[in-house]
């Protein structure tokens, strides 16, 4: 889905401003703190219920302000609306109705964020990997989410049984009935779009220097040991789990694990090839939803991350699965540069000046 009007209030430094983007490639131009960043929050907000930078909506509040704003229209004619109160209270509307809750918002806007915390996927905790392919199972797989939801709050209740030591079968038995139904419908989705995003992650690596990368894999770690029904995984760590006060196997353990000649990737790779990995696993990400519903990415300061010929594969393989872009950086014709080299409608940018909150188009002559 592409995002053709953006109208944010009270934002950041952003006071007012009502955004049309006729184009795929939308680039927000700039020097430091000008406010670019804010608009690709405002962005993430309005497609997930919260900005990237901070959990907090108080911090996201124009200082002086009680609350801050932000709405958009999507090509489809579908209105996102999103509203933050400073005593932590808000209000999600789609086409000008309720919604119950945030993933209403991912469902009709997905996102992919491009940004320097988007590199710890390598050397980052399993947490980190495993939202990622929760992200794209999720919009995959609707039914994910109200699986991956019940798994939760059968966890919730036996990690509560294990810290007050009732491990009493009685009480264990219906919350493990639900973890193990659960788990196993969790899973089964899980390794079937994994599937998927290893054939289209492997494609983008193929275009990469193969001598840098060597016997480069990507595995889907369960949670629990391979070979062994999570049923009995479960009871087997009963008393382990009794120990530390919590479960210790299950989908919730469930990790991406990279690897080259056997080692762990972040041990063998550079930082620079650690980047294009992960921008290779992120745009595969995308390729696999792109059949449902392209995502719009969001791209800030690409230059600082990675060299000009980077720079190109990255935008080439944006090209190929999402539905549009919005990218950050200090200088236009750099930050341009990556996307003139592409097909049309790719090398026809839009771009905006920022400076002080103010967002202004611009003529562009590359």
């Amino acid at each position: 889905m592409s995002l053709r009007r953006l109208a944010i209030s009270r934002f950041r430094n952003i006071v007012a401003a009502d955004l049309r983007f006729p184009a795929e490639v939308n680039l927000f131009v700039g020097v430091n703190g000008s406010g670019k960043t804010s608009i690709l929050e405002a962005i993430h907000m309005l497609g997930t219920g919260r900005s990237f930078r901070s959990r907090q909506s108080q911090s996201v509040i124009q200082y002086d302000q009680e609350a801050l704003a932000v709405f958009g229209k999507l090509d489809n004619a579908t209105s996102l609306g999103v509203e933050k109160l400073r005593d932590g209270k808000g209000r999600i509307r789609i086409n000008h109705n309720p919604a119950e809750s945030s993933s209403q918002l991912a469902a009709c806007l997905p996102l992919q964020v491009i940004n320097s915390e988007s590199f710890a996927a390598l050397d980052g905790g399993p947490a980190v990997r495993r939202q990622l392919l929760d992200w794209t199972v999720f919009h995959v797989e609707h039914r994910f989410a109200m699986h991956w939801k019940a798994y939760q709050i059968a966890l919730r209740q036996r990690n509560a049984l294990l810290r007050r030591g009732k491990i009493d079968g009685n009480l264990m038995a219906p919350w493990e009935l639900q973890l193990i139904q659960s788990s196993v419908l969790v899973d089964t989705l899980r390794q079937q779009v994994f599937e998927s995003l290893r054939q289209h992650f492997f494609r983008r690596v193929e275009s990469l220097p193969q001598r840098v990368f060597g016997a480069l894999e990507l595995h889907y770690r369960s949670g629990w040991k391979k070979g062994v029904a999570f049923e009995e995984a479960l009871a087997a760590s009963r008393e382990s789990d009794a120990e530390h006060g919590f479960t210790r196997v299950g989908p919730h353990r469930a990790d991406l694990r990279f690897s080259v000649n056997g080692q762990a990737a972040d041990a063998v790779l550079s930082r620079g090839q650690q980047k294009m990995l992960v921008c290779a696993l992120r745009t595969a990400m995308a390729g696999v939803i792109g059949v449902n519903a392209p995502p719009v990415f969001l791209v800030d300061d690409l230059p600082s991350e990675l060299d000009e010929e980077n720079q190109r594969l990255f935008a080439h393989w944006v090209s190929e699965c999402a539905d549009q872009v919005f990218v950050t950086g200090i200088d236009g014709k750099a930050t341009a540069q990556p996307w003139l080299s592409l097909s049309k409608p790719w090398n026809r940018p839009t771009m905006f000046h920022v400076e002080h909150g103010q967002i202004d188009p611009v003529e562009q002559n590359f």
